[in-house]
């Protein structure tokens, strides 16, 4: 065992110390919590956004969502110093990669579509056909201002000089349409509001649909057109009465690149429980996808969506698919370490063994020599001495069983030089 345990022992020293060391290197486990900037209450941000708390408390995390005033303000918590959210919602065209250089895409989730409405009465035909009247532009801190004033300024319009604005969210904006205060009101909303459907069937106001959608498109890449056919809002009254045609961005799910990849992978699964099924204004499977990305695109965003998460992940509970894909990444370096070291240990073995006979055919070979030279009466009885305490040594020797045949032949040879060369 002593023998052993000088080979194995600075093995597994030197094993610990490599797993030690590489263990440095591994991610840290994720945390059991972090922020998410969801969006006003009552809206499909919001709504999404609990749908993910629900599917990640499953797994042990806690998401925390903030109500915010919209993408814009997720926009500046994701890129606030020190950051106020670690993953949130951001309407496309809100930011990009140059003014966020920290955040990055996880996957665009769904189409937000641009739903103007207008007093039937108006004769707007295009957008700059707004001059002069009062329009809700969207809530302060929304994506809504933001996409606003882009294409009011792609039609000559300056927001701030050529029309009344009014800074009003959903709910407040189809109230002053209903009560007269506005002429018209854009939305940015993933579902028809609640509102339109009744605001149409009064009459008094209209759906209005871009022509002009191809042009749009061209003018700003990360719009789409989506269309609300006749009766889509609602069939038994059919509305709206003709095919509408819709420009949309669309939603993505953007994080900080400083956000644990193994909550990056448990995030991106639930955007596809949540929005792979049949949307409004696209077919099942759509969404999540990593079209329309303002954002560099997460490194393991591409990989999750088209291979699904590792096999870990799908078999374990999501702390012991962590556990073992963490290990899994040491393994490599241990294994390395490990392979050449357990082919050194067997000779190393065989080595501290034999050493421990062979040492002692150094000095019989000495003792024979100088007995063999003839020595005096005094140096020969000293040899001899030596020689019997050689033997002795030999006597207390203890080797493993497979080496006894060389143990056995050193008493031959410590007794020959007694017997032969050394007679008393």
């Amino acid at each position: 065992m002593r023998e052993v345990l000088k080979v194995w022992l600075p093995i597994l020293v030197l094993v610990a110390a490599g797993f030690a060391l590489a263990w440095r290197f591994v991610d840290p486990a994720p945390p059991k919590s972090f922020a998410f900037a969801g969006g006003a209450a009552g809206g499909a941000y919001a709504d999404f956004a609990e749908r993910y708390r629900a599917l990640l408390a499953k797994e042990g995390i806690a998401l925390e969502v903030r109500t915010t005033t919209g993408a814009l303000d997720n926009l500046r918590r994701l890129n606030a110093e020190p950051p106020t959210a670690d993953a949130g919602f951001v309407q496309g065209g809100v930011g990009s990669e140059e003014g966020a250089p920290g955040l990055a895409t996880l996957a665009s989730v769904f189409f937000e579509p641009v739903w103007l409405v207008l007093r039937s009465d108006l004769a707007v035909a295009k957008l700059y056909d707004l001059r002069g009247l009062r329009v809700a532009v969207g809530g302060e801190g929304s994506g809504t201002q933001v996409l606003v004033r882009q294409m009011l300024r792609a039609n000559g319009l300056d927001a701030s000089r050529d029309i009344a604005p009014a800074a009003l969210g959903t709910d407040a904006a189809f109230a002053a349409l209903g009560d007269g205060q506005i002429d018209a009101a854009f939305v940015v909303s993933a579902r028809p509001p609640a509102a339109l459907a009744d605001l149409l069937a009064a009459g008094r106001h209209r759906l209005y649909s871009f022509a002009r959608h191809e042009a749009y498109r061209l003018q700003f890449p990360f719009l789409s057109s989506v269309v609300l056919p006749a009766g889509g809002l609602d069939l038994a009254r059919d509305l709206p009465r003709e095919d509408t045609i819709l420009l949309a961005p669309a939603a993505q799910l953007v994080v900080r690149e400083d956000l644990h990849p193994a909550l990056v992978g448990l995030l991106l699964r639930a955007a596809q429980q949540v929005h792979r099924p049949r949307q409004l204004f696209a077919p099942a499977g759509s969404f999540p996808t990593t079209n329309y990305a303002d954002f560099e695109l997460h490194e393991d965003a591409a990989r999750l969506i088209e291979r699904g998460p590792s096999f870990a992940v799908r078999f374990l509970p999501f702390w012991a698919a962590v556990l073992a894909e963490r290990l899994v990444v040491l393994l490599i370096p241990l294994l390395t370490l490990l392979i050449p070291l357990a082919r050194i240990a067997p000779p190393a073995y065989r080595w501290q063994v034999r050493s421990k006979i062979f040492s002692k055919y150094k000095l019989l070979r000495r003792i024979e020599r100088d007995l063999r030279a003839n020595p005096p009466a005094e140096a020969k009885a000293r040899l001899q001495g030596e020689l019997a305490a050689l033997q002795a040594a030999a006597e207390a020797l203890r080797v493993p069983t497979s080496y006894a045949d060389t143990l056995y032949n050193l008493r031959l040879h410590i007794r020959f030089v007694r017997e032969i060369v050394a007679p008393q």
